[in-house]
């Protein structure tokens, strides 16, 4: 590869000595609060962070893959090439949004790194990218931690009011999935299941649907409700039953805002659809609970909407509503997700899902998955510029492909997305 000849060229085998070209400096704060996720630590937990700059000649070698690390790099002058173990790889440039990323994120680099320029990188300690992934500011109990741009919104004020007076609307799960999820903490016979769902009619025959769908289809179609489970099963008949009872909480009778909440649930279906395919493509977790894991992600921004529904429209614009449907859907997503009794690793999925470099588990988590699912969501559209680059992510090593680019990972992806469209259809109606 044309690296791999330019390492030749200029003799390189082996990064310079570290006191070379190595400072110890004061970093100025600005700088330090647009890193990412580094800057959401406090002021004065930044400005006593040790840093350390080094400066990179072209050719030189930033890291090499498989190399011990015990710091976070950020390039912050110049551009650097990351390259895989395949020897495919990306740049990345000081002036853009990607470099406001780390270039690595794990205690073993998994790529190696070279100068193209002159380059300087910023070192800051590997452990605080776990400490700032997990510091959470909770406006609706603490008003201190309000975000500055929303301090003077009476919309966001008066949602945060609400929940700390326990008066804020939540949605409720239809009745037959509460009653099929509560009669499921028993053993109960595919006869009692069926008699549950078919309380709901609409439910029964989209569930049908689904089954006969590409996910699920045999030689002999499924005609009847009691069919449809037999097949299933009844774990994935709970989450199916769950998924499809969800479309009906998307609903407004304010125009504007109907237009947004089912822009939530078009967003809400297509991580759905992909976290579906990457949990039966990673062959370790249940591509169904993957499927609700993905449908309920974004479900806190529900209460916000449907609060918004009762305020004074010319009290709040389009945009401070979606500043304040950001910075509260995962802390209110979580809380509803515990007022509907789901499993404790899909509770916390809602909060995680803005960081990420989020690594709770070694192993793979639906967390992971829905993660990963949010991020090709986002290939090919105009916020792939602002996504981190996807080795850096922890979340992407647990699926065992370290040599995967974007450009595989989202072609992969898209094939397999086309067998599934037609069965996810449903959702749509």
């Amino acid at each position: 590869m044309l690296w791999k000849f330019f390492k030749k060229l200029t003799h390189e085998t082996s990064p310079a000595p570290l006191g070379k070209s190595t400072i110890h400096t004061q970093i100025p704060l600005a700088y330090l609060q647009k890193l990412i996720p580094i800057g959401e630590l406090p002021i004065e937990k930044l400005r006593a962070l040790p840093v350390t700059l080094r400066s990179f000649n072209p050719g030189d070698i930033v890291f090499t893959r498989g190399d011990q690390a015990d710091s976070l790099p950020f390039l912050q002058e110049g551009e650097v090439f990351l390259e895989t173990g395949s020897g495919g790889g990306y740049s990345v440039d000081a002036s853009t949004f990607k470099a406001c990323y780390p270039l690595s994120t794990d205690s073993e680099h998994k790529f190696s790194a070279f100068a193209k320029t002159p380059a300087k990188v910023v070192y800051l300690p590997l452990d605080i990218l776990h400490h700032s992934g997990t510091l959470v500011n909770n406006p609706l109990i603490n008003p201190n931690d309000i975000p500055a741009e929303l301090r003077g919104s009476a919309l966001f004020n008066g949602i945060c009011a609400a929940y700390r007076k326990d008066e804020l609307r939540v949605p409720s799960l239809p009745d037959v999935a509460l009653r099929l999820r509560a009669a499921l903490q028993k053993e109960i016979s595919i006869g009692e299941a069926v008699k549950i769902v078919n309380l709901d009619p609409v439910i029964s025959s989209k569930l049908i649907q689904v089954v006969n769908s590409p996910l699920y289809r045999s030689l002999n179609p499924a005609a009847s409700c009691h069919d449809a489970i037999n097949r299933l099963g009844l774990k994935t008949t709970q989450n199916l039953v769950t998924s499809i009872s969800l479309n009906n909480l998307f609903r407004s009778t304010d125009k504007q805002l109907h237009e947004k909440i089912q822009h939530v649930w078009k967003q809400s279906i297509q991580i759905a659809s992909l976290s579906h395919t990457l949990a039966a493509i990673s062959h370790r977790l249940d591509a169904e609970e993957a499927l609700l894991a993905g449908l309920t992600h974004n479900i806190g921004a529900l209460p916000v909407i449907t609060f918004a529904e009762s305020f004074d429209k010319h009290a709040y614009s389009a945009e401070e509503l979606e500043l304040t449907i950001v910075a509260l859907q995962g802390l209110l997503g979580v809380s509803i997700l515990k007022k509907w009794h789901f499993p404790v690793e899909l509770q916390q999925i809602p909060m995680q899902i803005s960081n990420w470099y989020y690594d709770g588990d070694p192993a793979l988590q639906l967390s992971d998955i829905v993660l990963l699912a949010k991020f090709h969501s986002q290939l090919g559209t105009a916020r792939m510029q602002t996504l981190p680059p996807l080795n850096t992510l922890p979340a992407f090593h647990k699926l065992g492909d370290t040599d995967l680019t974007p450009d595989m990972s989202l072609q992969a992806l898209h094939d397999a997305k086309q067998q599934i469209a037609e069965a996810l259809n449903f959702f749509r109606a």
